[in-house]
């Protein structure tokens, strides 16, 4: 491991695909029928994440994470029927461009200069052999933050049931 990074813990790895801050316990039927009317609209895919980068791309790193190769066309489309699904429900998200990833690690925030740089340099050399798998379902979580680090809460899963064509 890099100096001056914190991994995500294993359990915590996923790809976000709207990210809605703060939401009333009673908004939450909305965004689970958001995520269900996006998930009825597509079949199960495969992805693959084969591309290693780090926010922002220039300066101070503060994410390390993969990105997806293979798939990344059926992520967007996701992404994009649940954005859809929260707007038509007036429910807040952070309407910025889909970027999907996978955050593997942030840089700590007492970091000094140097290792900021090590990881910046380090990330930019690295080479990734493809991880692929299967997605058949959006989730979605809660997260709570704590000093600790973020806990994550699975509240809904939907599977992806769009029929396929027949060929």
């Amino acid at each position: 491991m890099l100096p001056g990074l914190r991994r995500v813990r294993p359990e915590n790895l996923h790809l976000t695909l709207a990210f809605l801050g703060w939401t009333p316990d009673e908004r939450l039927p909305d965004a689970e029928a958001a995520a269900k009317g996006a998930a009825a609209k597509v079949t199960p895919f495969r992805i693959a994440l084969d591309r290693a980068g780090r926010f922002p791309e220039r300066g101070r790193p503060r994410v390390v994470w993969l990105g997806i190769g293979q798939g990344v066309e059926d992520v967007g489309r996701v992404g994009a029927g649940v954005a859809a699904g929260l707007r038509a429900r007036s429910l807040r998200f952070d309407e910025r461009p889909l970027s999907p990833h996978l955050t593997l690690a942030r840089v700590r925030e007492d970091a000094g200069l140097p290792e900021a740089r090590t990881v910046a340099a380090a990330v930019e050399g690295l080479h990734i052999a493809p991880i692929a798998f299967d997605v058949g379902a959006i989730t979605l979580f809660e997260s709570v933050l704590s000093p600790k680090g973020p806990r994550y809460t699975a509240r809904a899963t939907c599977p992806l049931t769009a029929a396929r064509e027949r060929q």
